[in-house]
């Protein structure tokens, strides 16, 4: 890892927001900033998946990357923003869960790489979901669930989808905790994943694939 990176690791705000007024300054491609600061961040998981991060050092690393997004964010539309967008993802957090790390993650992650994201937020219920899939026409659909709770809503989400007659007209993708609860073919979605690194290269597949 590099300076950026590092200094997210270990939860330096002012260390990491430096390094990216340096790399600005020196001309590094914004996106590449925002790569290390996604590895400095992906540490940090790896840390709290050790036990010796806890909630509170996730929360901060959390807002510490989207600090730094929001100082690169200006730079990334400078050099991409006339480029034409890559598609529309809709995601939210299913109905019964109000967790929202990961999926605003997921989303300032989306938006560094071109896309537009229709964020309904969290505790969502499967009907808004269908309605953001009729107005928005989205190619993909991110769920997010933390709670064992929530797989029965993902189930509903993906029911009331299916029924609407909209389920061939989008990729759907479940992100968070009960993934890795349950078996994966059990949620009836495209791909599920606990990290969300791969869940943004697997939209990038997809909407790669698609556009090829």
């Amino acid at each position: 890892m590099g300076k950026l990176s590092d200094a997210l690791a270990v939860l330096d705000k002012p260390a990491v927001l430096a390094a990216v007024q340096e790399g600005i300054e020196a001309g590094t491609d914004p996106l590449q900033l925002v790569e290390e600061a996604r590895l400095g961040l992906e540490a940090v998981g790896r840390e709290f998946d050790k036990g010796n991060y806890f909630l509170m050092e996730l929360l901060r690393a959390a807002q510490i990357f989207k600090d730094a997004v929001a100082l690169l964010t200006p730079k990334i539309k400078e050099r991409y923003g006339s480029a034409a967008s890559r598609g529309t993802v809709v995601i939210g957090t299913v109905a019964g869960d109000v967790h929202d790390l990961g999926k605003n993650i997921v989303r300032d992650l989306l938006q560094c790489n071109g896309f537009e994201v229709i964020d309904l937020g969290v505790d969502v219920p499967a009907a808004r979901f269908v309605e953001a899939i009729r107005q928005h026409r989205p190619k993909v659909v991110g769920m997010s669930a933390l709670l064992s709770a929530a797989v029965t809503q993902v189930g509903r989400t993906v029911e009331a989808i299916e029924e609407a007659g909209l389920r061939d007209q989008v990729r759907l993708i479940v992100g968070g905790g009960i993934v890795g609860e349950v078996k994966r073919n059990m949620l009836r979605v495209d791909h599920a994943t606990t990290n969300a690194n791969e869940g943004i290269s697997v939209i990038l597949d997809w909407f790669g694939r698609e556009q090829a």
